[in-house]
């Protein structure tokens, strides 16, 4: 029984690494032929000159515009298979210094009403760095960019627990539907149509996998009005889970 199940073991792990394998090469692949379509379409439109039927303008800026987001969502694809081989270097860093440097990534222009409190008996911390802020920065996009009120609010919350730091992203956006939200940590999933919203949908994705990897968990909830409210349990002591 033992060998038998040792054996599905060293299959399982076969059949991953090919998988992951697969995933590199055709996003690596398809690449260069998607910028030779978006590179003709731009030859096409400059030999047309200015003198042009305004549809033809149209449907060639739409055709630009999906090879743009098939490349997103390659590259998307990529990260997802890479996250247990990238970004695994161990470092100190200062919890509420990150999350303050991640909030001023977001443009004023934005009218983003940000809220930032932190009960950390101990700021610093020895972890994966990129792999935290990769999953903050990717909660926070979604709580500003799905946020369609006129004064779009954003609060975080981080607490330090005895094996972990518990860090909580609310907002007062619509929320997300309840037969929608089983599916929110699928690839390439949204809400909206990607033609309202330019997302590729994999920011969730890429994020749960990787809170399965260090061993926390990251869980949505329904705002008590309104909104969304994400969980991360980012551990204090990571134990790599490949």
């Amino acid at each position: 029984m033992e060998e038998s199940e040792k054996k599905c073991q060293e299959e399982l792990v076969a059949l991953k690494k090919e998988f992951e394998e697969f995933i590199y090469i055709v996003s690596h692949d398809i690449k260069s032929p998607m910028r030779a379509i978006s590179n003709i379409t731009t030859w096409i439109e400059e030999d047309l000159g200015s003198v042009v039927n305004q549809d033809v303008l149209t449907n060639l800026g739409l055709l630009k515009n999906r090879v743009k987001r098939l490349e997103n969502m390659m590259n998307a694809l990529l990260e997802l298979s890479r996250v247990e081989r990238t970004e695994l270097e161990f470092y100190e860093l200062n919890i509420p210094k990150m999350i303050s440097n991640c909030i001023a990534l977001f443009d004023d222009t934005a009218n983003v009403d940000f809220h930032f409190k932190a009960d950390l008996q101990q700021e610093n911390c020895f972890t994966l760095g990129l792999k935290m802020q990769k999953v903050i920065m990717s909660v926070l996009d979604n709580a500003v960019r799905f946020n369609h009120q006129e004064n779009r609010k954003v609060f975080v919350d981080v607490i330090e627990n005895e094996n972990d730091y518990e860090i909580k992203i609310s907002d007062n956006g619509p929320g997300i539907p309840e037969q929608a939200i089983h599916k929110i940590f699928s690839i390439f999933y949204t809400v909206n149509s990607k033609d309202e919203l330019d997302t590729t949908g994999a920011g969730l994705a890429i994020s749960c996998k990787i809170m399965k990897l260090v061993g926390g968990k990251i869980e949505y909830a329904p705002g008590l009005s309104s909104g969304s409210v994400f969980t991360i349990n980012w551990p204090k002591i990571i134990t790599l889970k490949n």
